[in-house]
């Protein structure tokens, strides 16, 4: 596995307000990376579930030095029998949470990944570029095509994460996956409550940044208020109220709108103290007249 740096990104260089300390490699001192580095796989004493177990114990306490066995995880996953591929797979997951900047650097293999025809394999490239775009996502726009051309799998985790990819990424660059309107329409309607749940939060991810270019969007998102599912329910009008915070102007429905926030509660929605009534507020100043 390589470990170059991410090609046509200079975005890793430098983090503002990051909690995580989510430095790259370029930030990251020699000391802090050689503290607990964990064993080799080229160790043939080695078991590979064994040298999981190991970069988990070394993820928790120190996740600088356990990015540099990603590459490894990642051959494991390719590689090796079922118990030792899930195993790695969860490390991966576990990576992808506690630091995921240091997915940057594997960024070559996780696009790979991310492409290839093994669903498996697809699957947990993508939700490394997932994690990895929601904190550099000019570097996981590498990955764009592999997701985009995976919103349609079969396999429902494969189809999540590529959703996800483009909720992540179309925040930052919404021209980027601006074909990308009839698949997150689709998923929103999807008979699968996550892959819905996916599609309502890339939805409201897209519409906060530009309306305009997602029509489809724009005309669905209303339509998962009624969802049977309560978490689909609960982030469809979180979304919405973000999309009215940035873009009233292009909010459909409006009083049909008002009228179902006025139906609900911050504390349902888990939504900061006074966004329902704001999102209201604001969509009554074009609705004149209109009387709750």
């Amino acid at each position: 596995m390589s470990r170059d740096s991410p090609p046509g990104s200079n975005s890793g260089l430098e983090t503002v307000g990051d909690e995580q300390k989510n430095r790259s490699v370029e930030q990251t001192s020699d000391e802090e990376r050689a503290t607990g580095i964990v064993a080799e796989t080229s160790d043939e004493s080695v078991e590979p579930t064994e040298f999981v177990d190991s970069v988990v114990e070394t993820a928790l306490t120190n996740p600088v030095a356990a990015g540099d066995a990603i590459g490894d995880l990642l051959a494991i996953v390719r590689d090796c029998d079922e118990d030792a591929r899930v195993a790695a797979e969860e490390a991966l997951d576990l990576m992808g949470l506690l630091r995921p900047v240091e997915f940057e650097v594997w960024i070559g293999d996780i696009v790979q990944f991310a492409s290839a025809d093994r669903d498996e394999l697809s699957f947990v490239g993508l939700r490394a570029l997932a994690q990895l775009s929601a904190v550099r996502p000019a570097v996981a726009k590498n990955g764009l095509d592999a997701a985009i051309s995976r919103l349609q799998a079969q396999h429902v985790p494969t189809r999540r994460a590529a959703i996800a990819v483009v909720g992540e990424v179309g925040e930052a660059f919404p021209e980027a996956v601006t074909q990308t309107d009839r698949q997150i329409m689709t998923a929103m309607r999807d008979a699968n409550s996550s892959v819905r749940l996916a599609g309502v939060m890339t939805a409201g991810k897209l519409l906060g940044a530009e309306p305009n270019q997602f029509p489809r969007t724009v005309s669905t998102l209303p339509e998962t208020l009624d969802d049977d599912d309560e978490e689909v329910w609960e982030y469809a009008h979180a979304a919405l109220i973000h999309f009215v915070r940035e873009h009233p102007s292009q909010v459909p429905e409006k009083r049909h709108v008002i009228e179902r926030l006025a139906t609900v509660s911050d504390e349902e929605l888990g939504v900061r103290e006074g966004a329902t009534k704001d999102a209201m507020t604001t969509l009554l100043s074009y609705e004149p007249g209109f009387d709750l």
